[in-house]
């Protein structure tokens, strides 16, 4: 007699592994995006044009590798992308520390190290949703994400304020020797990890499409789709506001709030607090209020990220902090509502294009953001140049009430998904 068989209440050991390796991972990156800028604003002398080229950088992996990468990463072993990502990323970190000692690195280099990590971070995330989806059960979902999504956000927390204090103690450059360590420690992880293999009713298909059909069926699930055209919209507006504010609030911290090294990581960090607290609430807001009103809630409740233009030298540095807490708070608890849904919503074989066509659109408006906001921060100063980026973050959030959740208090779930998805999951003929 079969039996429904009932998902563990703890996450399978795959998924810790994973999870460890990611988190280790995580924290050694977050320490290193403060430990660069750090470096550049403090040691080689960069203005807010530099710090828009780091930005830039760091993200326009997503607009020139984003397509292809989706394409590949659904043909690819994930696991197996993922630890190539991880191996080519330890080494462009390890070079950091390198041209310091020898009394070589310049700006351009930084530069350089930013664009190589950020494309290595590119094929790991177009990869990572496929794997999640193979060692856990479908039920398990919402947790895996919270966990992941709560660990991102706790590194916020720790690597910024990590990052301040081995400035001081020792030097920025040394420290982002701890991010070549921890991709290291992640592509260990992930070499332990057997995943359950998964052949898709569609395989053949996808084997049998060209490199282009692949890009376009990701694409033309995204552009036809009412909700995920309207998520990667959302999100390209959104990032493009949030890029302004990660790329000048180092130097807002620093040359208009006069807050030394180590207080800029800590207000840094408490925003991290606040991602924590939503990583770990998203799975509890979305059964509450619904996994569409859930994410209309939060977006509004993000508007708080305004409070930040009210900061002022000494306690006024208070305003920050409480901002970037209630910010990150919404923002990271959206995200784990959204993920899980797409997962859910999304066929398997679809799963890396689809993804990595949003994050493409998402990540894509990031350069232009961050040079448009570093050049705003020259002509007008940081903190117009912050309300500027603010206000077209907040202008997003506020057409969420009026989008394709209007009324509803769930997101379509299969198994009856949009047909542009069914369509595009039918088999090439």
């Amino acid at each position: 007699m079969n039996r429904e068989r009932r998902a563990s209440p703890r996450l399978p050991r795959a998924f810790q592994v994973l999870w460890f390796g990611e988190a280790v991972s995580l924290f050694g990156t977050a320490t290193t995006a403060t430990l660069l800028s750090l470096l550049a604003a403090t040691q080689l002398d960069a203005g807010p044009g530099w710090m828009g080229i780091l930005a830039a950088a760091s993200w326009s992996p997503w607009l020139i590798l984003g397509l292809p990468a989706g394409a590949l990463a659904d043909r690819w072993p994930p696991r197996t992308t993922m630890i190539a990502s991880d191996v080519v990323a330890a080494t462009a970190a390890a070079t950091v520390p390198l041209l310091w000692v020898t009394g070589t690195l310049s700006l351009a280099a930084l530069v350089a190290v930013a664009f190589v990590i950020g494309s290595c971070a590119v094929l790991f995330r177009a990869a990572l949703p496929r794997l999640v989806t193979r060692v856990v059960d479908a039920d398990q979902l919402a947790t895996a994400n919270s966990m992941l999504y709560a660990t991102e956000s706790a590194s916020t927390i720790v690597g910024p304020g990590l990052a301040g204090l081995i400035a001081q103690a020792v030097s920025a450059a040394l420290g982002v020797l701890l991010d070549a360590i921890s991709f290291l420690i992640s592509a260990a992880c992930l070499a332990r990890i057997r995943p359950a293999s998964r052949a898709p009713d569609h395989a053949l298909a996808v084997l049998e499409e060209s490199f282009i059909q692949r890009i376009r069926a990701g694409v033309t699930v995204v552009a036809r789709d009412r909700y995920l055209r309207y998520f990667a919209g959302l999100a390209a507006v959104q990032n493009f506001g949030l890029t302004g504010l990660l790329t000048l609030q180092v130097l807002f911290l620093v040359d208009e709030l006069a807050a030394p090294q180590a207080v800029t990581g800590l207000v840094l960090a408490t925003g991290g607090v606040g991602g924590v607290i939503g990583g770990l609430l998203g799975p509890h807001i979305a059964r509450r209020l619904g996994t569409a009103r859930g994410p209309i809630t939060l977006q509004l409740t993000s508007c708080s990220c305004l409070l930040v233009l009210l900061a002022d030298p000494g306690a006024g540095v208070a305003w920050m902090t409480a901002g970037l807490l209630l910010c990150e708070f919404a923002i990271v608890a959206d995200n784990v509502i959204r993920s899980t849904w797409r997962l859910t919503y999304v066929p398997d074989h679809l799963q890396a294009r689809v993804s990595t066509t949003i994050q493409m659109l998402a990540f894509a408006a990031m350069p232009a953001s961050g040079l448009a906001s570093g050049w705003l921060g020259q002509q007008l100063g940081i903190r117009t140049a912050l309300a500027i980026m603010l206000g077209i973050y907040v202008t997003g959030a506020l057409t969420m009430p009026f989008g394709p959740l209007k009324g509803r208090r769930d997101l379509p779930t299969p198994p009856r998904p949009s047909r542009v998805l069914e369509r595009t999951a039918s088999p090439a003929r």
